[in-house]
């Protein structure tokens, strides 16, 4: 790192200086070095800047551990990307609270410029689950990259569909990448790595906190062409990124969901207020044009298809059709009351379809049909 490049981390680790304070600094001395060395006296003509944070700045060369940050990214395999260098995401340079500084474990391409956003929410039902699996399978066949937040719900869903299909998905974390959060995707952090990255604009050692994730979604838009949101109440943070996606001129896709549901009156409001109502990574593909040339240049792994059911036997047929009115699942039990067939027969026929791809069992015995 070169005197500037450290001088940006600098300030970025300041308590409370942030992006916008950041770039406010940086207008006013015309360089990170230039404000840490000026006196504080002219530190407190910069706009929002109190007495208490002009001192932390006058005093940063002194007590902000760079050399510590750096060696711990070393040791990490994490890369310190600041906003001069070249290797960081141009589309990030064009937010107006851009990030001063961005960690990356793994690797971003020049593909990943043409990614998707996909989010939703936490506590997806069984049909948003099924939906973010069809969907971050369908984008990595279509050799587009997945960006979401590793959170839980439909977020881990479509980084697991899109590293399943051997695709490119990169993860935009709330905390530090010394932080495994939530402790439960920590499995699929590895697998991120090989085929995408692992990102965030906060220090290594930084916790998560759920004022973090505001943050977070700005540059989950920030990274991507569009915004899909598959599932989502009306309070929840993925309206937030579609919310950024708009602001930032980006296109915002959502799926349907169904009308008893809270879980899609976020969804439905956004397809209400504009957002363009999608039921297959295909449509998107169509509506974009940078896509259909990234497509017909990279040649898809495969051609997105559903099964044919016409191939199947009368028994597993009546099966395939129960399932077709039930998108959120049905249990092993309602689903042999539904069809009359004997419990040990029904076992037989559900695993034989679920070996064929056709459907997928959740806990408590129920099962779901795959969309993809």
């Amino acid at each position: 790192m070169d005197v500037e490049q450290r001088s940006i981390l600098t300030l970025s680790l300041i308590y409370d200086v942030g992006p916008k304070r950041f770039q406010r600094l940086i207008e006013h001395f015309g360089s990170a070095k230039s404000a840490l060395d000026a006196p504080k006296s002219e530190i407190l003509y910069v706009e929002d800047i109190n007495n208490d944070l002009a001192g932390r700045i006058v005093s940063a060369k002194d007590t902000v551990n760079v050399e510590n940050e750096i060696e711990l990214a070393k040791k990490l395999g994490i890369k310190i990307v600041t906003y001069i260098d070249d290797e960081y995401p141009e589309d990030l340079k064009n937010l107006y609270d851009y990030p001063p500084v961005m960690y990356i474990k793994g690797s971003l391409k020049e593909q990943d410029a043409l990614g998707i956003a996909v989010v939703g929410t936490r506590k997806p039902t069984n049909y948003g689950r099924n939906v973010a699996m069809q969907f971050g399978k369908e984008l990595a066949d279509f050799n587009v990259t997945t960006i979401s937040g590793f959170a839980r719900g439909i977020d881990i869903e479509v980084h697991k569909a899109t590293l399943n299909a051997e695709g490119r998905t990169i993860a935009v974390l709330g905390n530090g990448l010394n932080h495994h959060y939530p402790p439960e995707n920590r499995k699929y952090e590895d697998k991120i790595i090989k085929q995408g990255a692992l990102i965030s604009e906060f220090p290594i050692n930084f916790p998560p906190d759920k004022a973090n994730f505001p943050r977070r979604n700005r540059i989950i838009s920030g990274l991507a062409l569009a915004t899909l949101v598959i599932e989502a109440g009306i309070k929840s943070g993925a309206l937030i990124t579609a919310k950024y996606s708009c602001e930032q001129g980006k296109d915002v896709f959502a799926v349907p969901g169904q009308i008893y549901s809270k879980y899609s009156e976020g969804t439905h409001y956004l397809i209400k207020s504009g957002a363009r109502l999608v039921e297959n990574a295909g449509e998107i593909i169509e509506e974009m044009r940078p896509l259909e040339e990234l497509v017909k240049k990279s040649k898809p792994k495969t051609v997105i298809q559903q099964k044919d059911i016409n191939l199947l036997d009368a028994k597993d047929k009546k099966i395939m059709n129960v399932l077709d009115q039930y998108l959120d699942g049905i249990t092993i039990d309602y689903l042999a009351k539904s069809l009359d067939i004997p419990l040990g027969e029904l076992a037989a026929g559900l695993l034989d379809l679920e070996l064929k791809g056709l459907i997928r069992s959740l806990p408590g015995k129920v099962y779901i049909k795959n969309q993809c």
